[in-house]
């Protein structure tokens, strides 16, 4: 066996846990799964994550890094463009590597507290950077458009998860739904101002 530096060994471990997954999306990422497909004992696995909890934390803490790394706002672009760019990016990052948030969505609903901690942080600041970006259009945010956001993240969570198990739709359709359904559930949270409104309907319409 070659001998790494602890973060290759880290990181070897890691990889062959996403292989793991892709090839079985229902996996709990054993320990001695995780083992087997990277080539390495159990004892060396625990050596370097100290639990097969902590292990599982791990997968999960950088998968949330990179979909966050991914979908920051790109300040460069108008508004509005900012706003769909960023859905897109969410979107893009569950369809493209959906074991590892099917795996996030498992562990948090199955009560483990450091997972369900991590999840809820990082759908707190998806969430944020929509509702900055939603201020940003020159849209008041109401405590009613808070929620607003926030519940419609919780709608495209599930549409994704749904299309996953059945693309009834062709991707670009479902990036439509994301993006235009956000502008329709904020008009029913905003009040009637006119120019607020006609943001929306921009938004709700590509």
């Amino acid at each position: 066996m070659n001998r790494l530096r602890p973060d290759e060994r880290r990181e070897q471990i890691l990889a062959a846990s996403r292989r793991v997954l892709e090839k079985d999306p229902h996996s709990d990422l054993s320990v001695e799964a995780v083992a087997a497909e990277a080539g390495v004992s159990p004892a060396l696995l625990f050596h370097y994550f100290g639990s097969k909890k902590k292990f599982q934390y791990a997968v999960i803490e950088e998968a949330a890094a990179l979909m966050l790394l991914r979908t920051a706002p790109d300040v460069s672009l108008a508004p509005d463009d900012q706003l769909r760019s960023g859905i897109r990016a969410f979107v893009g990052a569950v369809l493209e590597q959906p074991q590892l948030y099917r795996a996030t969505l498992a562990m948090s609903a199955a009560g483990d507290p450091a997972v369900r901690k991590l999840h809820a942080e990082m759908r707190q600041t998806f969430t944020g950077w929509v509702v900055a970006a939603v201020a940003t259009l020159g849209v008041e945010t109401t405590p009613a458009v808070t929620l607003a956001c926030y519940g419609w993240q919780g709608f495209v969570e599930q549409t994704l998860l749904t299309w996953l198990d059945n693309p009834s739709v062709d991707r670009g359709e479902l990036e439509r739904m994301c993006e235009e359904s956000l502008g329709l559930l904020l008009l029913t949270a905003c009040a009637d101002d006119e120019r607020e409104r006609n943001v929306l309907m921009n938004l709700a319409r590509d």
